[in-house]
Protein backbone atom coordinates (compact mmCIF):
# COMPACT_ATOMS: atom_id res chain seq x y z
CA UNK A 1 0.00 0.00 0.00
CA UNK A 2 1.43 3.38 -1.05
CA UNK A 3 0.27 6.62 0.55
CA UNK A 4 1.11 9.80 -1.35
CA UNK A 5 1.28 12.71 1.04
CA UNK A 6 2.83 16.12 1.73
CA UNK A 7 3.69 17.28 5.27
CA UNK A 8 1.59 20.46 5.42
CA UNK A 9 -1.69 19.05 4.03
CA UNK A 10 -4.43 18.73 6.63
CA UNK A 11 -6.24 16.27 4.35
CA UNK A 12 -3.12 14.11 4.26
CA UNK A 13 -2.94 14.28 8.06
CA UNK A 14 -6.59 13.20 8.14
CA UNK A 15 -5.75 9.99 6.27
CA UNK A 16 -2.51 9.48 8.19
CA UNK A 17 -4.52 9.51 11.41
CA UNK A 18 -6.87 6.83 10.08
CA UNK A 19 -3.95 4.67 8.94
CA UNK A 20 -2.24 4.96 12.32
CA UNK A 21 -5.36 4.42 14.40
CA UNK A 22 -6.06 1.23 12.45
CA UNK A 23 -2.44 0.10 12.61
CA UNK A 24 -2.19 -0.13 8.81
CA UNK A 25 1.28 -0.12 7.31
CA UNK A 26 1.73 1.98 4.19
CA UNK A 27 4.73 3.38 2.35
CA UNK A 28 4.60 7.16 2.70
CA UNK A 29 5.84 8.95 -0.42
CA UNK A 30 6.02 12.52 -1.68
CA UNK A 31 4.40 12.78 -5.14
CA UNK A 32 7.12 12.48 -7.81
CA UNK A 33 7.57 15.90 -9.39
CA UNK A 34 5.22 17.39 -6.79
CA UNK A 35 1.45 17.09 -6.62
CA UNK A 36 -0.21 18.37 -9.75
CA UNK A 37 2.81 17.46 -11.87
CA UNK A 38 2.52 15.43 -15.05
CA UNK A 39 4.80 12.76 -13.55
CA UNK A 40 2.47 12.34 -10.62
CA UNK A 41 -0.66 12.37 -12.80
CA UNK A 42 0.68 9.28 -14.56
CA UNK A 43 0.22 7.51 -11.22
CA UNK A 44 -2.72 9.45 -9.76
CA UNK A 45 -4.84 10.98 -12.56
CA UNK A 46 -6.23 13.81 -10.41
CA UNK A 47 -2.72 14.89 -9.39
CA UNK A 48 -3.97 15.58 -5.88
CA UNK A 49 -2.99 14.52 -2.37
CA UNK A 50 -3.70 12.50 -0.39
CA UNK A 51 -3.78 9.45 -2.60
CA UNK A 52 -3.68 5.76 -1.81
CA UNK A 53 -2.68 2.89 -4.05
CA UNK A 54 -3.64 -0.59 -2.91
CA UNK A 55 -3.24 -3.60 -5.18
CA UNK A 56 -3.78 -1.52 -8.31
CA UNK A 57 -6.67 0.49 -6.87
CA UNK A 58 -6.02 4.26 -7.00
CA UNK A 59 -7.97 6.50 -4.62
CA UNK A 60 -7.47 10.26 -4.42
CA UNK A 61 -10.01 11.74 -2.00
CA UNK A 62 -9.45 11.74 1.76
CA UNK A 63 -13.02 10.83 2.66
CA UNK A 64 -13.11 8.04 0.08
CA UNK A 65 -9.76 6.73 1.30
CA UNK A 66 -10.84 6.69 4.95
CA UNK A 67 -14.14 4.99 4.11
CA UNK A 68 -12.21 2.40 2.10
CA UNK A 69 -9.84 1.77 5.00
CA UNK A 70 -12.82 1.39 7.35
CA UNK A 71 -14.41 -1.22 5.10
CA UNK A 72 -11.25 -3.16 4.31
CA UNK A 73 -9.87 -3.02 7.86
CA UNK A 74 -12.98 -2.86 10.08
CA UNK A 75 -11.09 -3.28 13.36
CA UNK A 76 -10.39 -1.16 15.23
CA UNK A 77 -13.51 0.62 14.04
CA UNK A 78 -13.57 4.33 13.27
CA UNK A 79 -17.34 4.29 12.80
CA UNK A 80 -19.79 3.51 15.64
CA UNK A 81 -21.90 0.36 15.85
CA UNK A 82 -25.45 1.58 15.27
CA UNK A 83 -26.66 2.75 11.87
CA UNK A 84 -27.81 6.08 13.30
CA UNK A 85 -24.51 6.82 15.01
CA UNK A 86 -22.62 5.82 11.85
CA UNK A 87 -24.75 8.22 9.81
CA UNK A 88 -24.11 11.01 12.32
CA UNK A 89 -20.36 10.43 12.15
CA UNK A 90 -20.42 10.54 8.36
CA UNK A 91 -22.48 13.75 8.51
CA UNK A 92 -19.88 15.36 10.77
CA UNK A 93 -17.03 14.22 8.57
CA UNK A 94 -18.69 15.62 5.46
CA UNK A 95 -19.48 18.85 7.30
CA UNK A 96 -15.73 19.16 7.81
CA UNK A 97 -14.93 18.64 4.13
CA UNK A 98 -17.74 20.67 2.58
CA UNK A 99 -18.42 23.52 5.01
CA UNK A 100 -15.65 23.90 7.57
CA UNK A 101 -12.32 23.23 5.86
CA UNK A 102 -12.96 25.41 2.76
CA UNK A 103 -13.06 28.49 5.03
CA UNK A 104 -9.48 27.77 6.10
CA UNK A 105 -8.31 26.93 2.59
CA UNK A 106 -9.59 30.28 1.34
CA UNK A 107 -7.05 32.01 3.58
CA UNK A 108 -3.91 30.20 2.41
CA UNK A 109 -2.74 32.97 0.10
CA UNK A 110 -3.54 35.60 2.73
CA UNK A 111 -0.82 34.26 5.00
CA UNK A 112 1.63 36.09 2.75
CA UNK A 113 1.77 39.80 3.75
CA UNK A 114 2.10 40.79 0.10
CA UNK A 115 -1.26 39.17 -0.75
CA UNK A 116 -3.09 39.72 2.51
CA UNK A 117 -6.52 41.30 2.59
CA UNK A 118 -7.57 42.06 6.14
CA UNK A 119 -11.24 42.30 5.20
CA UNK A 120 -11.21 38.74 3.83
CA UNK A 121 -9.49 37.42 6.94
CA UNK A 122 -12.05 39.09 9.22
CA UNK A 123 -14.91 37.76 7.11
CA UNK A 124 -13.59 34.18 7.25
CA UNK A 125 -12.92 34.52 10.98
CA UNK A 126 -16.57 35.37 11.58
CA UNK A 127 -17.76 32.57 9.31
CA UNK A 128 -15.46 30.07 11.02
CA UNK A 129 -16.69 31.17 14.44
CA UNK A 130 -20.24 30.41 13.30
CA UNK A 131 -19.19 27.01 11.96
CA UNK A 132 -17.44 26.17 15.22
CA UNK A 133 -20.66 26.96 17.09
CA UNK A 134 -22.58 24.75 14.69
CA UNK A 135 -20.04 21.94 15.10
CA UNK A 136 -20.47 22.17 18.86
CA UNK A 137 -24.22 21.73 18.47
CA UNK A 138 -23.93 18.92 15.93
CA UNK A 139 -21.28 16.88 17.75
CA UNK A 140 -21.37 15.00 21.02
CA UNK A 141 -17.88 15.74 22.40
CA UNK A 142 -18.15 12.95 24.93
CA UNK A 143 -15.16 13.19 24.81
CA UNK A 144 -14.69 12.76 21.03
CA UNK A 145 -16.70 14.59 18.42
CA UNK A 146 -19.04 11.72 17.55
CA UNK A 147 -19.15 10.00 20.94
CA UNK A 148 -17.03 8.07 23.40
CA UNK A 149 -14.71 6.56 20.76
CA UNK A 150 -12.37 8.29 18.35
CA UNK A 151 -13.83 8.28 14.84
CA UNK A 152 -13.43 9.41 11.25
CA UNK A 153 -14.88 12.78 12.28
CA UNK A 154 -11.95 13.40 14.64
CA UNK A 155 -9.49 12.47 11.90
CA UNK A 156 -10.63 15.43 9.81
CA UNK A 157 -11.24 18.09 12.42
CA UNK A 158 -8.11 17.53 14.53
CA UNK A 159 -5.53 18.70 11.95
CA UNK A 160 -7.81 21.35 10.45
CA UNK A 161 -8.63 23.09 13.73
CA UNK A 162 -4.92 22.91 14.61
CA UNK A 163 -4.13 24.54 11.26
CA UNK A 164 -6.81 27.20 11.71
CA UNK A 165 -5.57 28.08 15.19
CA UNK A 166 -2.02 28.59 13.97
CA UNK A 167 -3.07 30.55 10.87
CA UNK A 168 -5.23 33.05 12.74
CA UNK A 169 -2.59 33.47 15.43
CA UNK A 170 -0.06 34.26 12.69
CA UNK A 171 -2.20 37.18 11.49
CA UNK A 172 -2.80 38.45 15.04
CA UNK A 173 -6.40 37.29 15.25
CA UNK A 174 -6.30 34.46 17.79
CA UNK A 175 -9.11 31.97 17.30
CA UNK A 176 -11.38 31.59 20.31
CA UNK A 177 -12.39 27.99 20.98
CA UNK A 178 -15.15 26.99 23.37
CA UNK A 179 -14.33 25.01 26.48
CA UNK A 180 -15.97 21.96 24.92
CA UNK A 181 -13.82 22.10 21.79
CA UNK A 182 -10.69 22.90 23.79
CA UNK A 183 -11.32 19.85 25.99
CA UNK A 184 -11.72 17.70 22.88
CA UNK A 185 -8.51 19.13 21.42
CA UNK A 186 -6.68 18.30 24.64
CA UNK A 187 -8.08 14.76 24.52
CA UNK A 188 -6.75 14.35 20.98
CA UNK A 189 -3.34 15.66 22.03
CA UNK A 190 -3.23 13.04 24.78
CA UNK A 191 -4.20 10.14 22.53
CA UNK A 192 -1.13 7.87 22.29
CA UNK A 193 -1.57 7.21 18.57
CA UNK A 194 -2.95 10.56 17.41
CA UNK A 195 -0.54 12.74 19.38
CA UNK A 196 2.68 11.97 17.42
CA UNK A 197 0.94 12.60 14.11
CA UNK A 198 -0.61 15.87 15.26
CA UNK A 199 2.71 17.03 16.74
CA UNK A 200 4.50 16.28 13.48
CA UNK A 201 1.79 18.08 11.56
CA UNK A 202 2.02 21.11 13.88
CA UNK A 203 5.73 21.42 13.09
CA UNK A 204 5.03 21.21 9.35
CA UNK A 205 2.46 23.99 9.66
CA UNK A 206 4.93 26.15 11.61
CA UNK A 207 7.55 25.70 8.88
CA UNK A 208 5.00 26.53 6.16
CA UNK A 209 3.82 29.63 7.99
CA UNK A 210 7.37 30.84 8.46
CA UNK A 211 7.87 30.69 4.69
CA UNK A 212 4.55 32.34 3.91
CA UNK A 213 5.00 35.15 6.44
CA UNK A 214 8.37 36.06 4.98
CA UNK A 215 7.12 36.22 1.38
Amino acid sequence: MIFYTVPVSNYCAKVELALALKGIEAIHQIPPGGYGSENYKVIVPTGTVPALIDEGLVLSDSETINEYLEEKFPKPALLPITIGDRATTRMLSRFHDLKFEPLIRALFKHMSPSQRQEAVIKEKYQELDQQLSLLERMGHFSPYIAGDQISLADCGFAPTILLATKMFKAVNMPLTLSQKIESWQMKMSEHPIAEPILSKYAMAVDDWLQIKLSS
